[in-house]
């Protein structure tokens, strides 16, 4: 019994979602898929984490996952209260929006990537003792109230392979101020983001950090710490025009109380800009929710304005702020050749930390804002949004090296070093859009994206599935291996042409201990959810094989071909595709797909759209367990127009029966039938979706 399987006979098989999809904050429930459960009971607690900001580095690589994630559980479940919860965060985060730097476009900035102006933030280095940090001056403090430590506590959980040991501990002594302060450099006019990582020990004291304008004698930012737990903190000010004395002090709200005690980490200060990464992170969910809108206008209708509105924003403010020569950033666009194309780092800003010149862009950086452009042009046909798009992806690919039957691409086209395994979400994303739009990409590139991670990252193992760090399956020189093993938010979208990228993602997330604590894994959990072969995936034929641009993807023909059975653009119930099938009056016609991860002796349902012609052949559609030969299901088609029909089975008392979902006909006999499919799907009896 797989892994899997084990896990869902310990969830209540006869609970249902007939409460309500959403289940509110603190509610019980209970939905027979392991899956939903942790997913509602994540959202239900972290929900509102970071939609509220306007930090870009928090919307983009926390809050675009969740949103994400949305619009899956909307196609999951067609539940519109996820849309309603899409447009609840997206109103907020385009309300949030401002123009900071006056250029004129709307957006949102952040000082995490930029150069930094105080030096020694993380109180690593030692100054002329090991109890005062290098760069920092003390004011009326000494190194017995005032100082470096390692000692455990006194500075903050350092991240994964992280060495930083080092915190600043600051003592009130109830007489004076004990404090600690850096002069530092800085851009005028700019805003700029002061950020810390502090604690207190529940002293009234508590503490404080701040800057100081000595030139006018003025505090431009500050901010309190009063939490005994070592917590992020971050506030933004604008700098003066040039020639002020700025700095940036650490101390207390009070010194008269006795015995505070402030602890301070990771202090940084820098300069706040808006990056292209995070425009297209944020900007490719709220895309999607408009082609969405766009593309089901009348049962979507009361979303219409709603769309109209964001799509304007990405087309007015986003797209042309990183084009235009007026804008802060400039025309950062580089037309390589006819075919290929990036962005590159503006060269009117100095907005990134390193010295490299980046140009081009980090492949990941210019590839999801590549796809977001190719997103909006099936919305607004702006053949310029779709040409910038190609020319990104076909740079991208003229990068691509072989590894065996697997690729092997660099972080970025200046960079040797090998891309890792979470960004390469980003890289394998934007080429699974491609080539589902039929550019740039073909199966065998597919194949070859899949193999990278079913060959090289993965660790071969089902019972304790983990990835490498690195796309050509390395660990590194990381601390570790398996450090990104969870991020497969577009990995596990591999599943279109193999089964074992679901595996990977699905085994992992099954462990009874395991929690969702990330926004990232909130849109696993949703993307485990929509290709469960429990389920079916591609249940309504909109992706086709890697092999076969007629074939849906992980469908099988059985005594059909490319004549017989094959996708139709014309003969659909909805989106882009149906599956017809014509008969041909002597051999049965048919596509199966393989159906696994049930749950022994429990009853499911199968619903499908179809139709059929007047020839008399028909249609049908049965559940076969082929270990048995028995048929555990079926009904047959005879309607001329879309209908919805649907049939019951038992799954077998085990879980190692072979069994297939077939379509055909029902009568063979007949030539030149033809019947066709959409939508078809399997559920548990009861379940709601």
């Amino acid at each position: 019994m797989l892994f899997v399987q084990k896990r869902r006979t310990r969830f209540m098989l006869c609970m249902v979602l007939l409460l309500a999809l959403l289940v509110p904050s603190g509610a019980a429930f209970a939905s027979g898929n392991p899956w939903y459960d942790d997913y509602v009971a994540y959202n239900n607690v972290h929900e509102n984490d970071y939609y509220n900001t306007s930090d870009s580095a928090f919307l983009a690589w926390g809050e675009s996952y969740l949103i994400n994630s949305y619009l899956d559980m909307y196609d999951l479940t067609k539940s519109t209260a996820w849309l309603d919860k899409f447009k609840t965060h997206a109103d907020t985060i385009l309300a949030n929006a401002s123009d900071s730097d006056g250029d004129g476009y709307l957006g949102w900035t952040t000082g995490r990537y930029s150069p930094q102006a105080i030096a020694n933030g993380d109180f690593e280095t030692a100054g002329s003792d090991s109890l005062t940090p290098a760069s920092w001056t003390r004011f009326q403090s000494t190194s017995s109230t005032a100082y470096r430590s390692s000692a455990s506590g006194d500075y903050a959980p350092p991240g994964t392979c992280s060495s930083d040991t080092y915190g600043f501990v600051l003592k009130t002594n109830g007489t004076s101020w004990q404090k600690l302060y850096q002069g530092f450099s800085y851009v005028p006019n700019t805003k700029y983001q002061l950020t810390l990582s502090a604690k207190t020990n529940g002293s009234a004291a508590m503490g404080r950090a701040y800057i100081h304008d000595r030139t006018t004698n003025t505090i431009l930012a500050s901010i309190t710490i009063d939490d005994t737990s070592w917590g992020s903190y971050k506030v933004d000010f604008t700098t003066p025009a040039a020639g002020h004395t700025l700095e940036v002090w650490l101390g207390h709200m009070s010194y008269t109380v006795t015995g505070g005690i402030a602890y301070f980490d990771n202090v940084g200060l820098a300069p706040s800009y808006p990056f292209l990464v995070h425009d297209g992170m944020i900007g490719l969910p709220i895309a999607k929710f408009v082609k969405l809108v766009n593309e089901n206008a009348t049962a979507l209708s009361a979303y219409a304005t709603t769309a109209n509105t964001y799509r304007s924003f990405l087309e007015t403010e986003v797209v042309p702020k990183w084009q235009t020569s007026a804008s802060q950033v400039g025309n950062t666009w580089v037309g390589v050749s006819s075919t290929t194309g990036y962005y590159k780092e503006s060269t009117k800003i100095d907005a990134f930390a390193t010295s490299t010149t980046l140009d081009p862009l980090p492949y990941n950086q210019f590839l999801i804002f590549a796809q977001m452009l190719n997103t909006l042009y099936d919305v607004n046909g702006n053949v310029d949004y779709l040409d910038k798009a190609k020319k990104m992806n076909q740079y991208f690919k003229n990068s691509l090296t072989a590894n065996g039957t697997a690729y092997n691409w660099n972080y970025a086209g200046y960079s040797t070093s090998v891309e890792d395994t979470s960004h390469g979400n980003i890289d394998v994303d934007a080429s699974l859009d491609m080539f589902n739009d039929d550019l740039i990409y073909s199966g065998t590139d597919m194949d070859k994206f899949t193999d990278t991670l079913t060959v090289k990252m993965w660790n071969q193992s089902n019972t304790s599935p983990s990835l490498h760090n690195y796309v050509n399956g390395g660990q590194g020189s990381l601390c570790a291996d398996g450090i990104y093993k969870t991020d497969m938010p577009s990995w596990i979208k591999l599943a279109q042409f193999d089964n074992q990228a679901w595996k990977i993602a699905a085994y992992q997330f099954d462990d009874s201990g395991f929690a969702a604590d990330r926004h990232l894994e909130a849109l696993v959990l949703a993307g485990i959810m929509k290709w469960d072969p429990v389920k079916l995936v591609n249940q309504s034929f909109e992706l086709k094989s890697s092999g076969d641009a007629t074939l849906p993807s992980r469908w099988t023909r059985v005594g059909s071909t490319s004549a017989t059975a094959y996708l139709d653009s014309a003969n659909k119930k909805s989106g882009t595709y149906g599956l017809t099938l014509k008969s041909d009056g002597s051999t049965a016609q048919t596509i199966y797909q393989r159906w696994d991860e049930e749950v022994a002796s429990a009853s499911y349902v199968v619903t499908f759209d179809a139709k059929v012609d007047s020839s008399g052949a028909g249609g049908k559609v049965w559940m076969y367990d082929e270990t048995t030969g028995t048929t555990l299901g079926s009904v047959t088609v005879s309607g001329t127009s879309w209908q919805s029909y649907t049939f019951t089975f038992t799954a077998p008392s085990v879980n190692t029966d072979i069994l297939k979902l077939y379509l055909g006909h029902n009568n063979i006999a007949v030539a030149n039938g033809l019947a066709s499919f959409d939508n078809v799907a399997i559920k548990r009896s009861g379940d709601a979706w």
